[in-house]
Order: structure tokens, then C-alpha cells, then sequence
């Protein structure tokens, strides 16, 4: 299903007969945000929950727009912040198949209790900064000296009230929602009583979850309401209530599993707005539901909008009168068809130290799945109750304004209690995407940051004429670590020119010259600013100091392991440094690398390093040398992979899908594969489909070819001149130990806290089971395995299993 497909569906089949000018008008104006304002939203899987100082952690994120995959970015921004919100770290990753991954190093004499991960697109900078994924992540510092506690004050406590729609009616029986927390916004206990101005009780409540609760009341004109209310311990408050209005409109809500009911009251002698409304229900930026309807003061209408084409996730619903919000209420369609299934199963179970095992991963669907897994030791990195994952974040937190605490419990279980509480934090929470006030008024996002693509380098040349730089092209060398390309680069007549589209790492340098300008003339005369497409200063942060309270510390025994492990790791690692001082002389025999591990040593980095498929190294090849072409060597070499060779030209295809092609891991044609001489061809890895390293998740696979380094290219670069492009941020491999294998390194003690962590695990229909293996630690006996995800048409998945002897 493709995006926005299936809302398109319900759109047409709900609003067949509205067609009023009105309705059109409000239907264009979401037409306008959904195609020109469309907002992502991120979420991040962690290997764990907290770190101790020096230890990495390492994050998969999820681009979503809406609540579908997203395609608007293709490169994401990553921060680690101190508890100050000053950046510790920067790291900027290509988006492909709608996700990225990278790790932070946590310094090892970091001071801070508290760092935060924020997470950001450059499009989503164009929007309200509350959208940015931020988590505040607990760093267990070494127990300190007691101080003398100083006496604090007693905590402050708030009650608020939030009138179902919007607000109290005179004369109209409404709902009200309340929500008591403390000063740190954590939710406690409440009950009490609503009296009017003559003290007279009119209505009575108390908390049913999490502080929140509703009672019914129907105000009077002019009258004033104060509640006188208890908390946990027994201390009594007061609060007063909304004011209430003279005229309006109330809306209420209720739902089942067929249909939202909606009935919407007048109040007697409103005659503020005109009898004709609209009822308009959105989901993400697109209308799904459009009705009319008449209304006269002192009378209530009832309606019901189908869920049967509707999505699980926040609907919006709105009262309009002369395109004008009345009355307004977000309500959650609780259907069960946001989730696929994941299997996970141990196929075998090592628990002794460093023994052997392996997890096996099935996804009984056949759409593209996108997955990443963590396992880690259960008794350092423990379950959090109903903490916030791929379910709360994509669904419900990421969508509403305030903090809701615990947002896991609300998918934790389809009981009509869970049900009713989610629809609590509906009532007490608003919507929080746009405003229909400015969107009516025409008001619309200022956008500041275009969508952003991968890597462009950018250049600028001046000091040469118009009529010079008409028709020119700059002859480039492209070096990325030894490994370079030719490009043949087009000038505009403003001197701009520009390299779209680039995955690299690190730092790459340009030589360049203007073509058929052998002695240099032109190019010496010019100036050349060469720079890439990347945000260098991010917005600023102020954390919020409550997050400090939101996010506790773990269990007492918890953070004592955490602490021990972490004592063990640094004396294990200064040990080993002094051996590393000490020692003399001492001859080492191990294995002998072979050939291929040498080149992709020398060759390969980033994404193209292991991978599942074949490498081809020519040296070893007498047929190479003999072969017409890269393509023509590689027909019949590749089980599934049909080339067929024309002369110069060719096709490819894999698994229904086109493979993509690289030279020295930059993205290339077919008619510049084909060029190549296989004499200057060292290595040809092919990576069976999908591959995540190329646009659009690699549906075909990959083709990565490299050429030889040295030779007649780096004789051509002498005496260029050359711009240095920073890259991507270098990625960072997880180290997982392979004990059935010789390793010097074998002989250390061994404590990871993480035992495996894989941010890429991709399945289709010819692909569905996956099997992972590791190796246990010295030391740990209880493995925690957590596996989150989504699939191409946005459907998500979670799964946490707990393996023990």
C-alpha cells in the first residue's frame, strides 16, 4: 500500500455528496499541508536503557511521515547533549529505506548524571522544535559521599481541567477531564468535589489512572466553579474550573468498535454562529471524514464516523461553522491493524562463558520489513515498565503536546480499561501537528530548510566572465580514501556547479581543473568555493529539568551490577594497556589473512564491509583479463542475478528488482560500469537483495566494484588543485566476537554489557527467516532480546523475549 493510499480510500468513500464550497475550501487546505507541509517524526531503538561513562551507545532511528515511512529526507542529524544541552557529539548518517544508525561514545570522564539524544531531519527544522526526537538517557555515575540533606519543601501539587471539546456551555452537559501531577509533572492521586459560587456541590470525581479522570456537569450562565480537592496524602486544594461561556458549541465523544459517535450541542439563544456546520475528522494531515449539518440553539445533533477504512491513530475532530473552529476533540482509533507479528526464537542457547548461540527471526509477511535487534545482559539492562517504544512513540507521543507518562501501557494490552485510559490522555492532551485557526487564515509553516537529499558536494567560481564559464566543464577526480572516480562536471553561466546524490564517509577530496585546460590558464584565474550540502549549526536545546525525575535511576541491585561490570571492564583494560608497555619482545603466530581479507581491508568501508553475497577477486581469476566487461564477467557467476549484455549496453535484474551499481562505493550507471577496463578492476563484491546500502534500501541488491588504487589516475592528480569534502560520519562497527576462530585479542577478559546489536536486518518474500548467532560474555546468564521495526506500508513491530538456563 502505498503512502497516503489508504486514507485516500476513506477520504472518497466518506465525503461522496459533500461538495460545498466550505467543504471543498477546508478539503484544499489539508490538500496544501499534506502536500506541501507533509511533517516526518523520528524514533530511535537503543541497545539499552542506561550507560556507564566510556561505554557506546548505539541507536537504529525510523523516519516516518505520518505514520507511513518516509521518503521527504534522506540524510538525519544526531546529538548527544550534556544535562546543559550543550553538544558532546555530532553525527550525520545517510536515511535509506527510511531509516539510519549510529553510536555514541560516552566520555569516560564524563561528570553528568543525565545526556540527552536528540534526533532530527533538516525539514523537520522548518516546524515546531517539540517535534524533534529527543531522550534524556541515565548515565550511573560512582556512588558519592552522602551530603546533609537540607530540609526541602513540601512538592507542588496542580489540577487542571479540560472540558470535553473545547469548553463549558451555559446551559449544555459536557464532560470534563482532569489530570493532577506534581511539580515535575508526575501524575498522583485526586478527589474531591466541584461546587458553584454558593457553595453548593455539583459534581464529585476522582482519579482512575495515572491522576486523570472525568466527571459530568452542566454549568450555569455566569456562574463560577471551584474545585476542593485531596491528594495522595491528604492535603487539601483548590482549583478553579474554566470559565463558562454564555453561547457556544459542545462537542462529546464516545467510540466502539464499528464507529466514533459524535453528538454536538447548541446552547439556548446562541446566535454567534450561523446554523450550518461542518464536521471534519483528519488523520495525518488528510480529511477522512466530511459532514453538514443544521443545528438550532438548545438542540443536539448525533453522528457516527465509520472506522472500518480508518487507521489506528489520532483522529481530529473539528466543528466548523464559516469555516470557523468551534468546537474540537482528538480521539484515538483504537483498531488493532497498526502491528505485524515477529517470531523470536533461541535455535540454540549457550548460557557458559563465551559459548555459542542463535537466535532465529521470522516475519511471516512477505511486504519489505526493516528491523534491528539488541541482546543484551537482562540483569544490568532490565525491562522498564511500559517505558516509551516504537508503538507509543509512532502512534500516540510523537502527535500530542505534554508529557504522558508511561506511554507503553497503553499498547500493552486491548482490556475496554486500557481502552478508556488511553482516551483520558485524549481528553486531557491536545493535537498539536497544526492549528485550524492559522491554517484557515492561510497561515502556513515558513519554510526555511528544503527536503534534503544525500551528499551534494556544491561549488562556486568567480573571477571568470559569463561568457567564460558558458559551456564549461571541470574535469574532477573524485578520492575517497585512495579510492577515486572520474567525473566530468557541467559549469552553469553563474559559475555554480554541483555533485548530487553522494553516499560517502568521512572526508573525500576533489581535484579539479576546467576540461581541455591542460596548462591550467583558466583555472589558475579562477577561485573555486567548494563546500557540501550538510547543516553545521544545529538550534538550540534547554532541556527541561523535570526529564531528570521522568527518567529515574535503576533499581538499587541494577545499578550495583552496572557499577561492577564497569569496575571489572576498567581494570581488565588497564591491565591490558600495561602489557601492551611491558612487553619486550614476543613473536605471535596466527593465522595468515587471506586475499580477500587484505582487500577488503584496503578497499572497503562503511556499509559495503561483510555483507550477505559473493566477492570476486581478479587477481585470482584467469578469466578476468579475458572477460569484454564487468557485466559480461559476471554473467552466470550469481545464482538468481540475469545480466544480459548488449555491446556496450546491459540489463539487470535480481529478485524482481534492479541491482545498484558503485565504483569505489560511488554510485554509477551502467554505461560507466561498462566502460571499465577488468585490467584495472581489483575486487567486485555482489550483495544479494536488499541491500541498505544503496537509495531506496537496494530492492535489486548491490554491485560494488573497485578499482586498482595507483596507476595512471593518481599520475593524472599531480599538481591539481583539490577541495577536501567533509562526508558522512564514519560508521562504526559493533564488535562481536567470534570465539570459534583465533583471535590475540581472545585472551582478554570479556564483560560486554552488550552482547549483540544488528541495526539493519531486512526481509521480503524471498527472505523471511533470519538467523543471527553471537557469543556469550565470562560472565552474564540471563540474555534480554528486543526487536523492533516496521514494513514498507508503516505496520510496526515489537517483540522482547528473556532466555535463562
Amino acid at each position: 500500500m502505498k503512502k497516503g493510499s489508504y486514507l485516500i480510500a476513506v477520504f472518497a468513500f466518506l465525503l461522496a455528496g459533500a461538495s460545498s464550497l466550505r467543504a471543498q475550501r477546508l478539503d484544499s487546505l489539508l490538500n496544501v499541508l499534506e502536500t506541501h507541509y507533509a511533517q516526518e517524526k523520528l524514533y530511535l531503538h537503543f541497545d539499552r536503557n542506561a550507560y556507564n561513562p566510556g561505554e557506546t551507545i548505539w541507536f537504529k532511528a525510523y523516519l516516518f511521515s505520518g505514520n507511513l515511512p518516509s521518503s521527504i529526507s534522506r540524510t538525519a542529524y544526531f546529538e548527544l547533549l550534556d544535562e546543559n544541552g550543550k553538544a558532546l557529539q555530532r553525527k550525520v548518517s545517510p536515511v535509506v529505506a527510511s531509516s539510519s544508525a549510529a553510536a555514541f561514545d560516552l566520555p569516560a570522564d564524563i561528570g553528568s548524571s543525565m545526556v540527552y539524544v536528540r534526533a532530527f531531519t533538516q525539514w523537520m527544522l522548518n516546524f515546531d522544535s517539540s517535534f524533534l526526537y529527543v531522550k534524556a538517557i541515565p548515565v550511573l555515575q560512582p556512588p558519592k559521599a552522602a551530603a546533609v540533606k537540607a530540609s526541602n519543601p513540601a512538592p507542588r501539587v496542580f489540577l487542571q481541567f479540560f472540558p470535553e471539546g473545547g469548553d463549558l456551555v451555559s446551559g449544555v452537559s459536557c464532560r470534563v477531564a482532569f489530570k493532577a501531577t506534581d511539580d515535575k509533572g508526575l501524575p498522583i492521586k485526586a478527589s474531591g468535589e466541584v461546587r458553584d459560587s454558593k457553595g453548593k456541590e455539583v459534581a464529585s470525581f476522582s482519579s482512575v489512572h495515572d491522576g486523570m479522570g472525568f466527571f459530568s456537569l452542566t454549568p450555569a450562565a455566569q456562574e463560577k466553579y471551584k474545585a476542593s480537592w485531596k491528594d495522595e496524602t491528604g492535603k487539601t486544594h483548590q482549583a478553579n474550573l474554566p470559565d463558562v461561556k454564555k453561547q457556544g458549541f459542545a462537542l462529546s465523544i464516545d467510540q466502539d468498535q464499528e464507529a466514533i459517535q459524535f453528538a454536538i450541542s447548541r446552547s439556548e439563544g446562541e446566535t454567534s454562529a450561523s446554523s450550518a456546520v461542518s464536521i471534519v475528522g483528519q488523520m495525518q494531515q488528510q480529511m477522512v471524514y466530511m459532514a453538514k449539518a443544521n443545528i438550532l440553539p438548545g438542540k443536539t445533533i448525533r453522528g457516527k464516523i465509520p472506522v472500518e477504512q480508518l487507521p489506528a491513530g489520532i483522529l481530529q475532530v473539528t466543528i466548523f461553522s464559516d469555516n470557523k473552529p468551534l468546537a474540537e476533540r482528538i480521539v484515538f482509533v483504537n483498531k488493532q491493524d497498526y502491528y505485524f507479528i515477529t517470531d523470536l526464537n533461541a535455535a540454540l542457547k549457550g548460557f557458559d562463558k563465551r559459548k555459542r548461540n542463535v537466535i532465529q527471526i521470522d516475519v511471516p509477511d512477505t511486504l519489505r520489513t526493516n528491523l534491528s535487534v539488541s541482546v543484551t545482559d537482562a540483569e544490568i539492562n532490565p525491562r522498564q515498565d511500559n517505558e516509551d517504544d516504537i508503538f507509543s512513540h509512532i502512534l500516540l507521543t510523537s502527535d500530542i503536546k505534554g508529557y504522558v507518562h508511561q506511554p507503553g501501557y497503553y499498547f500493552s494490552s486491548e482490556a475496554d480499561s486500557v481502552v478508556k485510559h488511553l482516551d483520558l490522555v485524549m481528553m486531557t492532551n491536545g493535537w498539536r501537528r497544526f492549528n485550524w485557526e492559522q491554517v484557515v487564515a492561510g497561515k502556513f509553516p515558513k519554510l526555511q530548510y528544503l527536503p534534503e537529499d544525500y551528499l551534494e558536494v556544491q561549488g562556486k567560481i568567480t573571477g571568470l566572465s559569463k561568457g567564460q564559464l558558458t559551456g564549461k566543464e571541470l574535469t574532477g577526480i573524485f578520492d575517497i580514501s585512495g579510492k577515486q572516480q572520474f567525473l566530468n562536471i557541467p559549469v552553469n553561466g553563474d559559475g555554480v556547479f554541483t555533485i548530487p546524490g553522494m553516499i560517502f564517509y568521512d572526508t573525500a577530496k576533489l581535484y579539479y581543473q576546467f576540461n581541455n585546460d591542460k596548462d591550467k590558464v583558466l583555472t589558475s584565474r579562477a577561485s573555486f568555493d567548494i563546500k557540501n550540502n550538510l547543516l553545521y549549526r544545529s538550534p538550540s536545546f534547554k532541556p527541561d529539568t523535570n526529564w531528570v525525575y521522568r527518567y529515574p535511576q535503576p533499581e538499587k541491585d541494577v545499578l550495583q551490577k552496572n557499577r561492577e561490570l564497569a569496575a571489572k571492564h576498567n581494570k581488565a583494560m588497564d591491565e591490558q594497556r600495561k602489557k601492551v608497555q611491558t612487553l619486550q619482545e614476543v613473536t605471535i603466530t596466527a593465522k595468515q589473512k587471506s586475499k580477500k581479507d587484505l582487500l577488503e581491508e584496503e578497499y572497503v568501508s562503511g556499509m559495503f564491509k561483510g555483507g550477505e553475497g559473493y566477492t570476486f577477486i581478479m587477481e585470482d581469476d584467469p578469466l578476468a583479463n579475458a572477460s569484454q566487461s564487468v557485466l559480461a564477467y559476471l554473467q552466470g557467476k550469481v545464482a538468481g542475478l540475469q545480466i544480459t549484455v548488449n555491446g556496450p549496453s546491459a540489463s539487470l535484474s535480481w529478485r524482481g528488482g534492479s541491482p545498484s551499481l558503485f565504483v569505489n562505493e560511488m554510485q554509477g550507471d551502467v554505461n560507466q560500469v561498462q566502460t571499465l577496463n577488468m585490467s584495472d578492476v581489483a575486487m567486485i563484491k555482489v550483495f544479494r537483495p536488499p541491500f541498505f546500502g544503496a537509495p531506496g534500501g537496494g530492492a535489486g541488491g548491490a554491485i560494488a566494484i573497485y578499482t586498482k588504487k595507483g596507476g595512471a589516475m593518481n599520475q593524472d592528480i599531480k599538481g591539481l588543485d583539490f577541495a577536501k569534502i567533509p562526508g558522512y560520519s564514519p560508521v562504526k562497527q559493533f564488535y562481536s566476537p567470534d570465539y570459534m576462530k583465533y583471535d590475540d585479542s581472545h585472551s582478554q577478559p570479556d564483560y560486554r554489557p552488550t552482547l549483540y546489536w544488528d541495526p539493519f536486518i531486512l526481509t521480503d518474500k524471498n527472505s523471511r527467516r533470519v538467523l543471527l548467532s553471537f557469543y556469550n560474555n565470562d560472565i552474564t546468564r540471563k540474555f534480554r532480546i528486543v526487536i523492533e521495526g516496521c514494513n514498507e506500508e508503516g505496520r510496526l513491530t515489537r517483540i522482547e523475549k528473556t532466555f535463562q538456563p
